[in-house]
């Protein structure tokens, strides 16, 4: 406060009028800013949202081009590596004739904001030794998920492990939105608009020893995630009504 000794120097006049406005604003965020912000969380903040079938229970006969010729099991992993007991990953085997003679179906789902989008397959392949030979973006076509998606972009991966080569596409669906990169999910789940939130990694991969049979893994790679969309959009995640704004 200012004394009878220095109530007329300006340099504490000036020192104390900015303590009183500092003081000022201090009390108008407090009582017009925090509320504000509070309406914002309420009116645009995302909530999240159970899948309608746990995807523990994915129907395996739902995938026409697996069911014959094809043995497959269900793969548990532990929940605190995957921060999510929504996921299902199912291997196939086939007879040693055929090629590929294995081919893996991999999805997780995430619903809570505090939830970070997972690293990619490229990247979990080279911290675990794998040589990443190839990575770019497919487009697929969808026709089983039209007139809503006929194409849709995915990431495509070649990678070496040992003796093996894999081929390796994987997608994102985020509110139901198809998107490919861990940038374009985190711009997705930022965005406003939606009253729930949600964001699932689906893969396919298929191993291949000689370079020859690329073609073939790649193409059984692809239709298994084409099949597994259908049912996981059908049954499994939230619909685009359940997760808009009433």
């Amino acid at each position: 406060m200012l004394s009878r000794k220095n109530i007329f120097n300006p340099v504490y006049i000036l020192a104390d009028v900015r303590f009183i406005l500092s003081a000022a604003i201090l009390t108008v965020c407090a009582l017009v800013l925090n509320p504000a912000i509070s309406a914002l969380s309420r009116n645009y903040g995302k909530k999240p949202i159970d899948v309608r079938k746990p995807l523990k229970n994915f129907d395996i006969s739902k995938l026409p081009s697996f069911r014959d010729n094809w043995k497959f099991k269900q793969f548990r992993a532990p929940i605190k590596d995957l921060q999510t007991d929504e996921y299902v990953h199912l291997i196939f085997n086939a007879g040693p004739a055929m090629i590929p003679h294995r081919v893996e179906l991999y999805v997780t789902y995430y619903s809570n904001q505090a939830d970070k989008v997972g690293h990619t397959p490229e990247v979990c392949a080279r911290q675990g030794g794998a040589i990443v030979d190839k990575l770019s973006t497919i487009t697929i076509d969808t026709p089983q998920l039209a007139p809503d998606y006929k194409k849709i972009k995915a990431r495509f991966i070649i990678f070496k492990e040992s003796n093996y080569y894999f081929a390796d596409i994987y997608v994102f669906l985020v509110e139901g939105k198809f998107r490919h990169t861990r940038e374009q999910v985190r711009w997705a789940l930022a965005m406003p608009g939606n009253r729930y939130t949600y964001f699932s990694k689906i893969e396919a991969a298929a191993p291949y020893q000689n370079p020859e049979d690329k073609n073939k893994a790649v193409q059984t790679a692809v239709e298994l995630l084409r099949e597994a969309l259908v049912e996981l959009l059908a049954e499994h995640f939230p619909t685009t009504q359940q997760i808009k704004k009433p």
